[in-house]
């Protein structure tokens, strides 16, 4: 028989929905589902306040304004990244768990409060050893930026095994 036609089978069968009990699907849903809200949501549902005073620290002022824009923007991500997520595991029928879906939540808004405060990736930064790759270029070219963006997808990858794995039943493990 056809593969499509196998395909189709296997979907009427459910209703239309794919079960992707396999948890390496599931991970890997999770994971394209957050990369999308992660570009979606870190470049064009950031307003240009919250990105121009996230990082703002020093003076008690300067740290509550840094501290609000910041929790602003953290808070639209998490929406835009908690809706992609769950609209993908609903739409695709992944079979992941609120639980799981709500520690990789928890998960990216924490790391993402911590890059984007900016001051503590950039002591980071040096005591990696990487304070001068931080330090160089200018605006999306710095390697401020670059550092931002790769510690995000980093931590992704562990939002989206906590969304595929954290209360998954064992048929669906």
């Amino acid at each position: 028989m056809d593969a499509a036609v196998t395909y189709l089978i296997r979907s009427r069968s459910n209703r239309g929905r794919v079960e992707a009990t396999s948890p390496g699907a599931r991970f890997a849903a999770c994971f394209v589902a957050l990369l999308a809200a992660h570009q979606l949501a870190d470049y064009w549902a950031q307003t240009n306040y919250q990105a121009a005073n996230k990082g703002r620290h020093g003076s008690p002022h300067d740290n509550a304004e840094g501290r609000v824009a910041c929790m602003a923007h953290v808070a639209t991500y998490t929406a835009v990244s908690g809706a992609t997520v769950t609209g993908a595991n609903c739409l695709l029928g992944l079979g992941a768990n609120w639980r799981g879906v709500v520690a990789g939540q928890l998960i990216s808004f924490a790391t993402h409060y911590f890059a984007d405060r900016r001051f503590p990736l950039r002591a980071l930064a040096a005591r990696t050893g990487k304070l001068e790759f931080h330090d160089a270029g200018e605006g999306l070219a710095k390697g401020s930026a670059v550092l931002d963006q790769s510690w995000h997808l980093g931590w992704l990858a562990v939002c989206a095994l906590a969304s595929a794995t954290i209360g998954a039943t064992r048929a669906s493990r």
